[in-house]
């Protein structure tokens, strides 16, 4: 080996891979002397790169190797076979390395990217068929569970007249964590990254420890937002280390969008069904919604009151049609807390409701009606300073008997036209043959 400096560094093998000896240049970039260099095995210094960039570990080379207690540095080595052992050539590749690396990481990005657009693709797709909250926030956590590879993934929505309810999946976290968890992506107006439990806390009180306690070492958040509007949240979870790559937030935010639009839609969708089938004084079922009703009794008994306010139109005539409103919201809450929670009442327009109730025997529909009338001939005397009362007609009829609910509303109609002509505020039972 020539003693002067060469600008590359050269070593010398046995058969076995222990270094014989090397040059200064190659002793100053491994930071050891030639003595400690001399008798060592060549891994103990130098390793090779795992990178599908290169050419692996197959000799000849040249290969990129690393150094074992730097990572970050690297050097070209070249093999050329020597009686008894090898000489390697070795020149500074730090740079070279440390390029191809982040051009690595660029390649694998763009391949998760791909992947995780795939997803979120086949996501699109599947929400635009789901039936119903509840579906669409699995598709919603399992492709954010898939996108990202993570341990576990819940979606949580929020309602009108409800908190925040998780719908989908299952939180790692205990449930008072996991609710502020979700109070702080509810006012988040992008996604949540978390990387350590020990950068949770800045975030929600607690959140580290209970990070720590389920084992969760990461966490992903993005608010389900349409506007300023928040439908929701999407939580993941990861029981593995995990730094986000610089795409995980837009396509989280991609993924939470889709989300958005097929809940807002699908809640669109159900409040206009609910608006075309329920009255909107009363919020009854009203006369379109009776029209499909299709009784399901248990006892093969069938009773259809109609149910005709007394005084009703002087009460819009003298207080007006406000006030007549809420006279009519008291009437369908009357009625709703005398029959049972499977009975239907119906506004069936104007002042007159529909019960269509399961019965046991025909003297049970009778008092019902009954207890009708003098339901709603008390006092409103927190509304209107005016008598009122019932004209209520009442139809019994067998499931057997084959009659078709129109027939037995028209009948029921004609009993109570019958009651109102006796002079009202009363009950007449009807026939129907």
């Amino acid at each position: 080996m020539e003693p002067e400096a060469q600008p590359f560094g050269v070593i010398r093998t046995s058969e076995t891979d222990m270094i014989v000896d090397a040059n200064p240049w190659f002793a100053a970039w491994s930071a050891r002397t030639l003595d400690a260099l001399r008798g060592r095995a060549l891994s103990s210094i130098l390793i090779h790169v795992e990178d599908d960039l290169f050419q692996g570990d197959q000799w000849p080379g040249p290969l990129i190797m690393r150094h074992v207690s730097a990572p970050e540095r690297a050097v070209m080595v070249s093999r050329h076979p020597q009686p008894g052992g090898d000489l390697l050539v070795v020149t500074e590749a730090t740079e070279r390395y440390r390029a191809l690396r982040a051009l690595r990481a660029s390649y694998a990005l763009a391949d998760r990217t791909a992947s995780r657009l795939a997803l979120i693709i086949e996501a699109s797709i599947a929400l635009s068929t789901a039936t119903g909250e509840t579906e669409l926030a699995g598709i919603l956590a399992q492709t954010a569970e898939n996108a990202y590879r993570a341990e576990h993934a819940v979606v949580v929505l929020t309602g009108d007249d409800r908190g925040a309810e998780q719908v989908a999946g299952r939180s790692p976290l205990d449930d008072s964590t996991a609710s502020a968890l979700v109070g702080l992506v509810d006012g988040a107006q992008a996604v949540v990254t978390v990387s350590a439990p020990d950068e949770a806390d800045a975030l929600v009180p607690g959140l580290g420890d209970s990070m720590r306690r389920a084992g969760v070492h990461a966490i992903l958040a993005a608010p389900i937002r349409l506007g300023e509007e928040v439908l929701g949240a999407i939580i993941t979870f990861f029981s593995h280390e995990r730094v986000f790559d610089q795409e995980a937030a837009p396509l989280a935010e991609a993924l939470a969008g889709q989300g958005a639009q097929a809940l807002a839609t699908m809640r669109l969708q159900a409040r206009l069904a609910h608006a075309a089938m329920h009255d909107e004084v009363t919020g009854l079922p009203n006369r379109r919604a009776l029209e499909r009703a299709v009784p399901a009794t248990t006892t093969g008994t069938i009773a259809v009151i109609f149910v005709d306010v007394d005084g009703f139109k002087a009460v819009n005539d003298r207080y007006g049609h406000h006030c007549g409103d809420a006279v009519l919201r008291e009437v369908g809450q009357r009625l709703r807390a005398i029959v049972r929670e499977h009975d239907l009442v119906s506004r069936y327009g104007g002042d007159e409701f529909v019960v269509i109730a399961d019965v046991p025997s025909r003297d049970e529909a009778h008092d019902m009606a009954r207890r009708i009338c003098e339901r709603l001939r008390d006092v409103y005397e927190d509304l209107v300073d005016a008598a009122l009362g019932a004209s209520v007609g009442v139809v019994v009829a067998s499931q057997d008997d084959a009659l078709t609910l129109d027939r037995l509303v028209r009948a029921a109609d004609q009993a109570m036209y019958r009651a109102k002509s006796a002079g009202g505020n009363g009950v007449a039972v009807g026939i129907v043959g």
